[in-house]
């Protein structure tokens, strides 16, 4: 695993109001948010901040023909990208030199009581600056903008993987030197995060807590800091493993998750999920002033679940990009 840290999110807490959640408690109301239409009256803004809110994929039928430069990513992000910026764009809202592009279409609130639904939510930390922290920031805001997308103030998230930048599964074990270096790493640059993670699950807003592609050593070493005396926060309880990186689950990773009751479960995600070559060229047929400059700073990928039907009512993603 390479450096993790997240740059702090620049213009972090945009203000939009879209559905019933607001962006931000402390957004200016004296600045006015304009509804332009037609992507040419702002195509060539510099924007310093973008959110993106991908339509529902259960619905839109995100396969639509890809470059084959595009095809590197996650090719579900990618096509659902692709859709919103293309029947999107035009009704984008901006502030300042924020835009909000957003599928409307499956914006908004859960049909039927809440607790029909499991909602569940990965989070890819994408932009990492070397010694610096991930930031809590932009936890608070991916929050937000699924209240928004769902339409649920104080929302409860049923399942939460934290998914750190270029984390790949490593099923040889590490060495003693990338033990040192990982343990570091997680002491540094991501423990203050998973503290906040796990206040957030003590609260009751995370019901079960969880990472993706960590081996029996990294969530060893995870819950060792985590738990300490010190820190107090949670154990991860979950871990994601895409099985294109081992075939079979390592039988070591197999026993301690049975040892430690954390739920082993299996993804499709792309290691680099939407690198800022891919964002760029998404972007920039419809946004060409902003395409070169915005990196992705997270991607939110959600799903709502009916748990007494067994099928999934919504899918969709999130996507914040800022400028350095």
């Amino acid at each position: 695993m390479t450096a993790l840290s997240s740059e702090a999110h620049n213009g972090a807490t945009n203000g939009y109001s879209n559905g019933s959640a607001e962006h931000n408690n402390n957004h200016n109301h004296d600045q006015l948010t304009t509804e332009v239409s037609g992507a040419g009256a702002f195509a060539n803004n510099a924007f310093s901040h973008l959110t993106l809110y991908t339509g529902n994929t259960m619905r839109t039928g995100t396969t639509g023909q890809l470059n084959t430069s595009l095809k590197k990513s996650n090719q579900e992000l990618v096509s659902a990208v692709q859709d919103t910026l293309l029947y999107s764009v035009d009704t984008a809202r901006i502030k300042g030199s924020s835009i909000t592009i957003t599928d409307e279409t499956s914006l908004g609130p859960l049909a039927g009581d809440r607790s029909l639904y499991e909602i569940t939510a990965k989070m890819f930390y994408l932009s990492a600056t070397e010694g610096t922290p991930l930031s809590v920031e932009q936890l608070t805001v991916a929050f937000a903008d699924l209240e928004t997308a769902l339409g649920i103030p104080d929302i409860k998230i049923d399942h939460f993987i934290l998914s750190l930048p270029h984390q790949s599964f490593d099923e040889n074990g590490l060495d003693d030197s990338e033990v040192e270096a990982f343990t570091t790493e997680i002491k540094t640059l991501v423990l203050p995060l998973w503290k906040k993670l796990s206040e957030l699950r003590q609260s009751g807003r995370i019901g079960r807590l969880g990472v993706a592609e960590f081996s029996k050593q990294q969530l060893e070493i995870l819950k060792t800091l985590a738990t300490a005396e010190d820190v107090n926060a949670a154990a991860p309880e979950v871990n994601q493993v895409n099985l294109q990186d081992c075939c079979v689950l390592p039988r070591d990773l197999i026993n301690y998750a049975k040892e430690q009751g954390i739920e082993l479960l299996t993804h499709g995600d792309a290691v680099e999920i939407l690198p800022k070559n891919t964002f760029a060229a998404l972007l920039q047929p419809h946004l060409p002033g902003a395409a070169a400059s915005l990196t992705p700073n997270f991607v939110l990928k959600y799903s709502a679940f009916i748990t007494c039907r067994g099928l999934v009512a919504k899918k969709g993603y999130i996507v914040d990009a800022s400028s350095a």
